[in-house]
């Protein structure tokens, strides 16, 4: 009896259509195989009948992660679609299905990203991307449509805005919905062409304004190298003044998978409740913080997980201070959650970070990678692949030579049953003989792979400034154990810091979180504003 088993689905956003595809009459089956360094990359080809393996495509980066994306298989046409990094920028290429290259789809200095859709009888790929129009932010969403032979470029929803397209599926119209920081949202209808149809709705921000709410303000500035172009958004109170000076905040992500700098519009968020204590709140991009730019920039902090992105954080808070006199560069913040609350313990553990970065707030941190997960610890900061082939000609020479040392106290007894052990001994020597041979091969073959991330625990003795540590003892993603062991090391230091657990929390602490958001606020008003709240009573401010 014969069943059918439903066929469930595999999604991973970060690595899309990897799910293995049969091919023909079920003779073929498709696969995208990683090896454990994360740094090669195949696309193989199953014969179901004999087991053998074809590899049709394959990548490979040194000093960086590499990433499966899009590959599509296009039935109607014989053909396939891969996306690939080769040119340092990532892009579709087009395949014949016994792994030739027919063509480059997309190409320039711009990132290709998701493919949205395939026209196969027209030839026709849509697709998202960035960084390809003039004067706009590098980190804009777009909707493209180009032939498979790589003409034809068309953007589908222009606009100085980060755009969430959406493709109707008779393919004529696209929803686009965009918005910037700086911009409110606004919905409308486009035409294949890229032409504006009809708006379909806008927002009134009449009362927010009414209330003394502005928008936050964006800028750029150059990294630590100065040459690389960043972006930054800065909040202000509502009631600023340009002639105060004020301190200033801010909040961090490391990435590598995002960089915690905001393109869209919202309305609601804790950087301008913050604000308003007497602030002034930023984000700051850095070089590694994203894959959303070049393969260069992705890379940067490759084998340097802990401290890479820390350098252009400073140098964006020093060139907004030489450029905005209200910015004081004496009082300096910064706070971050999860791999955020990593970096901001490290920017007041880290020479010459130390001195910069007066008072820091660490919530959920991954203070020690080596006991979090591997698909972070590996895949970002890189493993090293270590021949042991010495170490193991080491091991049988002393082994040899114990044997050796045997062997001369039982000459006496060998002697006496030579003659009747001659058959038995030579099989011997060829059992060692083989096992020899063995031993050589696994000599060649055997490797070690090996990893440390530097954790901010070994950092505990360079403590400066003000550091409160936060975290859920029941934290799901985090294990509180990194920073446990980073707390050992402070007490060990003799250093004075905060700490705040939450009996129970998980990651995001959950209906504690008021309480956490209004410590944070305290804590950053006592050592920038010198505002002393006394009391047992958290005062709740609205």
């Amino acid at each position: 009896q014969s069943l059918h088993w439903p066929r469930i689905p595999y999604h991973d956003p970060e690595d899309e259509s990897t799910e293995p595809d049969v091919e023909g009459s079920g003779d073929e089956l498709r696969f995208i195989r990683r090896d454990r360094l994360l740094r090669n990359i195949e696309l193989c080809s199953l014969d179901t009948r004999t087991g053998d393996s074809t590899v049709l495509i394959e990548e490979g980066f040194e000093g960086a992660n590499i990433a499966p994306k899009s590959v599509r298989y296009l039935k109607k046409r014989n053909e396939m679609v891969w996306w690939s990094e080769r040119s340092g920028w990532g892009h579709y290429y087009l395949y014949s299905m016994d792994g030739e290259l027919k063509n480059p789809i997309t190409s320039g200095i711009f990132r290709a990203s998701q493919i949205v859709d395939v026209d196969e009888d027209k030839g026709l790929l849509y697709f998202k991307g960035n960084g390809r129009e003039p004067g706009e932010n590098i980190y804009f969403q777009h909707l493209y449509s180009i032939f498979l032979d790589g003409t034809d470029l068309t953007l589908l929803d222009p606009s100085d805005a980060n755009h969430r397209s959406v493709l109707s599926p008779t393919k004529k119209y696209i929803i686009d919905n965009c918005s910037r920081i700086d911009m409110a949202p606004i919905s409308r209808i486009c035409n294949s062409a890229g032409d504006e149809v009809m708006k379909l709705e806008e927002s009134d921000l009449t009362r927010l304004t009414e209330a003394g709410w502005k928008m936050p303000e964006t800028f750029t500035f150059k990294a630590a190298d100065g040459i690389t172009e960043l972006y930054g958004n800065m909040w202000k109170p509502f009631d600023f003044d340009p002639t105060k000076k004020y301190p200033i905040i801010a909040e961090v992500y490391p990435g590598p998978q995002t960089e915690g700098v905001s393109h869209s519009f919202s309305a609601s968020n804790g950087r301008q409740q913050l604000a308003q204590i007497g602030f002034i709140v930023v984000q700051l991009g850095h070089r590694g913080g994203t894959p959303g730019r070049s393969k260069a920039y992705h890379s940067y902090g490759y084998y340097n997980l802990r401290d890479y992105g820390l350098a252009d954080k400073k140098a964006g808070i020093e060139q907004l201070a030489e450029m905005y006199p209200f910015i004081d560069i004496e009082r300096i913040g910064i706070y971050g959650h999860s791999g955020g609350g990593f970096m901001s313990a490290a920017a007041l553990l880290q020479e010459p970070y130390n001195d910069f970065f007066t008072v820091g707030v660490a919530s959920s941190g991954n203070h020690d990678n080596n006991v979090y997960g591997r698909h972070w610890a590996e895949r970002y900061h890189g493993l090293k692949e270590v021949a042991v082939k010495e170490e193991e000609k080491g091991k049988k020479g002393k082994g040899q030579e114990k044997s050796d040392t045997s062997s001369a106290f039982d000459d006496d007894d060998e002697k006496k049953d030579e003659d009747e052990n001659k058959d038995t001994k030579k099989d011997d020597v060829k059992k060692e003989d083989d096992e020899k041979k063995k031993d050589e091969k696994d000599d060649e073959e055997k490797t070690r792979f090996e990893i440390h991330v530097p954790t901010n625990a070994e950092l505990a003795a360079n403590l400066k400034g003000k550091l409160l540590l936060v975290h859920g003892d029941m934290d799901n993603n985090v294990h509180p154990a990194g920073t446990m062991r980073l707390v050992n090391e402070l007490i060990k230091a003799n250093k004075r810091f905060d700490m705040l657990i939450f009996p129970g929390k998980r990651h995001g602490f959950g209906d504690f979180s008021t309480y956490f958001t209004q410590r944070k606020w305290e804590f950053f008003a006592e050592h920038l504003l010198g505002d002393h709240q006394t009391g047992a009573d958290i005062l709740i401010k609205q």
